[in-house]
Order: C-alpha cells, then sequence, then structure tokens
C-alpha cells in the first residue's frame, strides 16, 4: 500500500469518527434556560425561523430540507412549547406563516452565541493554516461530499 492511500485511509477514518460525534450530538438535548432543553431538530427549526421570521412552511422546509409535512409538524410542536407562532397573512389565508415568540428568540439567541463561540473557537484552531490549506481541504470535502450524494443516489434513489 503506498502513502498517499494510506493517508486517505487515515483521512475517511477520521472522516468516519466525526460523523459518529455528531451522530451522537444529534441526539442530544441541549439546554437553552428557563428548564428547557431542545433537541437538534428543534434548535436547527428555531435557527431557520430566526433567520427568516415570517417565513412560510413550505420555504421552511426547504430551507431545512425536510418535507412540508415535516416542517408543519415541527411547527406545531414548538408552538405547544411557546417558542413559536403560526399565523395567515392577511392576503391568503391558506399560507401559514412562522414567527419567534419572545421565548423562541431567547432560544434564537443562547442558540446563535453557542454556534459563534464555538465557530470562533474552530477559526482559532485553523489560523495557523495558510489560505491555500484550508481551500484544499475544502476541496477534498467537496469530493468526500460527492461521494456521499452518489451513494445516496443509489441506495436511496435520490
Amino acid at each position: 500500500m503506498n502513502s498517499k492511500e494510506e493517508s486517505i485511509r487515515h483521512m475517511t477514518g477520521k472522516i468516519r469518527r466525526i460523523i459518529d460525534k455528531h451522530i451522537r450530538i444529534e441526539k442530544l438535548r441541549v439546554p437553552i434556560g428557563n428548564d428547557l432543553a431542545l433537541n437538534p431538530g428543534e434548535l436547527q427549526f428555531i435557527r431557520a425561523v430566526g433567520h427568516n421570521e415570517g417565513v412560510n412552511i413550505n420555504t421552511l422546509g426547504s430551507i431545512l430540507s425536510v418535507t412540508r409535512s415535516a416542517a408543519s409538524q415541527m411547527a406545531g410542536k414548538l408552538v405547544k412549547k411557546g417558542l413559536v407562532k403560526k399565523q395567515a397573512p392577511p392576503h391568503n389565508k391558506k399560507e401559514t406563516l412562522i414567527f419567534l415568540t419572545p421565548m423562541g428568540k431567547d432560544a434564537f439567541k443562547v442558540h446563535e452565541e453557542f454556534h459563534q463561540r464555538h465557530f470562533n473557537e474552530l477559526l482559532n484552531r485553523l489560523d495557523d493554516f495558510s489560505d491555500a490549506q484550508i481551500v484544499t481541504a475544502v476541496m477534498v470535502l467537496s469530493v468526500v461530499e460527492g461521494i456521499m450524494d452518489e451513494r445516496m443516489a443509489e441506495l436511496f434513489n435520490f
């Protein structure tokens, strides 16, 4: 086995471990405050609404890469928790727009601060890498993502 192949095997092992850790994180509930903990799907929904206040369910589904039905179900779940509210625009009673409540805005803020803190840490740790090295890493990850897209298409008929 040559050195390049060994390096690629080592890299794919690291990617697999990162994916495994991400999967474990996705199962955790994240404390937001006020004795409230949300799962990552709920937080991503709140984040999407926070960045797109007044978004309709169809668009929200597209943003989150889920069906309209899944977006609508999550909206209903978060309405019950008091984090979002549904509202029909005056010109179209069939459409549903989603807004954050004050409690939802608090959760959004906490989650955004969490993301910013971790992104700043990533920037700090990658500071010693050159722009060219970062670009190379992005290119490698793009190839890996393309392979995963092909695998998904093959396995799940996407």
